[in-house]
């Protein structure tokens, strides 16, 4: 999954209140992440904000590396 249909993955998945994007064909599920500004490395989800109809709102990540935090836009994450 890549470019503007991953964006619109992620996006649908987030409005539905999932962290992660079925495959159809093989049933499995792609987890979210995020790319650390500082060294690269994969920042998977740490903690969501869910709105009142349980869509999640906010997301952030946390590297595995560095330890930042940061708070990402559906732009900015990726499925596994």
């Amino acid at each position: 999954m890549e470019g503007t249909s991953e964006v619109t993955a992620v996006r649908e998945a987030l409005d539905a209140g999932r962290l992660t994007v079925p495959d159809p064909e093989t049933g499995f599920h792609h987890a979210m992440y995020a790319v650390c500004p500082h060294d690269g490395a994969h920042a998977p989800v740490r903690r969501v904000v869910r709105g009142s109809r349980g869509a999640i709102t906010q997301v952030t990540a946390l590297c595995p590396q560095c330890g930042a935090e940061m708070a990402t836009a559906p732009e900015e994450l990726h499925l596994r």
